[in-house]
């Protein structure tokens, strides 16, 4: 009985942590998961980088659960939820806050076939299935990954050496302060990758859709409906694993269409992560980024569209001290490219970060004995 009760909690953390990967069929009706990571970091930077400064600068805390749950009421019927909370002057955004990060409902009766709706993260790209700090191995993410996860439905699945993803999506991916905040509307996207060899997987995926929103006027718009202008994301991304070496790499090209402008305002960014496991419970990892964004915004009735190159390079390690504990420390510095508009970010700056990361079974929490 107690065997049974671990197969299907297993079967619920493969079905929830492969939310953006390939789907597992759960195989026992009845299961239910409540598990999480709770992280304590420590944060040193200094106050000149829009993109690392924490803390103003200062020393500096923060502290973060993650927590999910997963029930299987029908066989191959899985509801889940994931909900996380921040707190501390180490946070990017002052204050503390509770998201809803992602749910909804997923029917698996393949491994060739699986159909899941709800807030769901975004079809294009694969970090997102890497993004929990027990699996990232560093403390930051890309700067050019969405965090944000839009309602929606996706279909994904495997045939062979072939995996697919696809689906419609409520929002366009956006990076904050780049891009107006975009409305709600239909965005189709597509992933396929192929896994020639076990330790090589190759894969592509595209979104086009609208990036603005009703929130701005008609004269701004010139006169057309919000959703005429367009977001169209090409991206390309690779893994490969070489006995202990694993390597990912991720490359998208962004296009928009900008109101009053004939020629459409394009972005290119990338990122090569490495991780070397140097033994059991030791690791060494790095990672290097190159964004150049689009500057996108609207001043009265003209709009701006100008581009902001930045890169930053991100090394570091990590130990276990237990299977559901892992300690990291990281070091990461960025770097902005010259820019002729003065309210462009230009400063660079460096983060100190050091992360400790206790994963948790609330279930076996409860119901252990004294």
């Amino acid at each position: 009985m107690a065997h049974s009760v671990i197969a299907r909690r297993r079967a619920l953390v493969f079905v929830f942590l492969a939310l953006s990967g390939t789907p597992r069929t759960v195989c026992a009706q009845g299961g239910f998961l409540w598990q999480g990571i709770v992280d304590v970091e420590a944060w040193k930077t200094d106050s000149a980088s829009n993109l690392l400064a924490r803390g103003s600068g200062h020393p500096s805390l923060l502290g973060r659960i993650d927590t999910w749950a997963a029930a299987e009421p029908l066989r191959n019927i899985v509801f889940f939820a994931e909900v996380l909370g921040e707190t501390g002057p180490a946070r990017i955004e002052a204050g503390s806050e509770i998201y809803f990060k992602r749910g909804g409902v997923r029917f698996s009766p393949s491994d060739a076939f699986t159909l899941e709706g709800g807030k769901i993260p975004q079809v294009v790209g694969t970090f997102s299935s890497r993004q929990l700090s027990t699996r990232n191995p560093l403390i930051g993410t890309p700067d050019g990954y969405a965090a944000t996860y839009s309602y929606g439905a996706r279909v994904d699945g495997s045939v062979g050496v072939l995996d697919y993803r696809g689906g419609v999506e409520s929002l366009s991916l956006w990076r904050e302060g780049y891009t107006p905040q975009p409305g709600k509307s239909l965005h189709p996207a597509v992933g396929l990758g192929v896994t020639p060899i076990a330790s090589v997987r190759l894969g592509a995926s595209a979104m086009r859709g609208p990036y603005l929103s009703d929130a701005f006027s008609d004269q701004q718009l010139k006169g057309q409906s919000w959703r005429t202008y367009r977001q169209t994301i090409i991206a390309g991304d690779a893994r490969v694993s070489i006995d202990y070496l694993e390597v990912h790499a991720e490359v998208a090209r962004s296009t928009y269409d900008v109101p009053g402008q004939s020629a459409t305002s394009n972005g290119l960014q990338y990122y090569v992560e490495s991780k070397y496991t140097v033994m059991p419970r030791l690791y060494v990892a790095a990672r290097y980024e190159r964004n150049d964004y689009p500057f996108i915004g609207a001043f009265g009735p003209n709009w701006v569209a100008n581009n902001s190159i930045v890169s930053d390079g991100e090394v570091g390690g990590g130990f276990r001290p237990a299977a559901s504990t892992l300690v990291k420390l990281t070091v990461r510095k960025d770097h902005r490219a010259p820019n002729a508009r003065p309210s462009a970010p230009h400063d660079a700056g460096y983060a100190v970060a050091l992360q400790l990361s206790q994963a948790f079974d609330a279930l076996e929490l409860i119901t252990r004995g004294p």
